[in-house]
């Protein structure tokens, strides 16, 4: 008789999948010119994020926004660089309080949440942007790029739950018991 493994063969498939979609994103997304604001980008791979967050756990998604933060800097040359400790930084508060607001306070729909979490990547990233610059006249450039995050975060939460919407990952969580 066969000892039943901890790890899921089907989950860790579709969390390979997963990541590997949100890198895709995350690549294709460094590409496109920024419109207008120096540094706004889309956060369109934090759509897969806010589905691991919401389909598959807390620590799927750490591993999912973790992995692809990396394997994007490390795709476009800018590993260890200002930029991606700014997209670290910015992932991570911005998951973290996303995981507050998804299991704290679920006043907030997913959309909430996603507003919550753009706003909170661009404080870490305007963070990191003072104590690199030595300077608070980055704050200057926070009330254009938190309204760009609240209408970014609005687009990716309404992508969010109409994936989840769909239930494909719910019917394979239940198909394969995961």
């Amino acid at each position: 008789m066969m000892k039943e493994s901890k790890f899921n063969v089907h989950k860790m498939t579709v969390l390979a999948i997963l990541t590997a979609g949100a890198i895709v994103i995350g690549i294709l997304e460094s590409l496109i010119p920024s419109i207008g604001i120096p540094g706004v980008k889309l956060g369109l791979s934090n759509i897969v994020i806010l589905v691991v967050l919401y389909e598959l756990g807390i620590w799927e998604a750490l591993l999912v926004s973790l992995s692809r933060v990396l394997i994007v800097s490390l795709v476009r040359g800018t590993f260890l660089s200002m930029g991606f400790v700014m997209s670290l930084s910015g992932a991570l508060l911005s998951l973290g309080i996303m995981i507050l607001f998804f299991l704290l306070i679920k006043k907030f729909s997913i959309i909430g949440v996603s507003v919550i979490g753009a706003l909170f990547h661009v404080f870490g990233q305007i963070g990191v942007a003072m104590i690199y610059l030595s300077t608070a006249y980055v704050l200057y450039y926070l009330p254009i790029i938190a309204l760009s995050a609240i209408i970014t975060g609005v687009i990716v939460g309404i992508s969010a739950q109409l994936i989840i919407n769909t239930k494909v990952i719910s019917k394979q969580k239940e198909k394969y018991k995961f």
